[in-house]
């Protein structure tokens, strides 16, 4: 399959076979990959100060009293 897909060489001697990286294909990949990278690494970070940000906001609020219960 890696083969197919040109990922790896093959060389042969002998009665072995021996397979070599080829990061070609790669290389695409990870130029294709690098918009999305850049933007998803800017949106998790958003999202990570916008969680803390609220976090903190209820961690440091105004305690709510405890509400008695009723006796029925």
């Amino acid at each position: 399959l890696l083969r197919r897909a040109r990922l790896v060489e093959e060389s042969r001697h002998g009665r072995n076979r021996v397979y070599r990286l080829n990061p070609g294909p790669l290389r695409v990949v990870d130029t294709w990959l690098d918009h999305y990278r850049s933007f998803w690494q800017g949106s998790l970070a958003n999202l990570k100060s916008y969680v803390e940000a609220e976090y903190a906001k209820e961690s440091s609020g105004p305690q709510q009293p405890k509400r008695k219960k009723r006796k029925t």
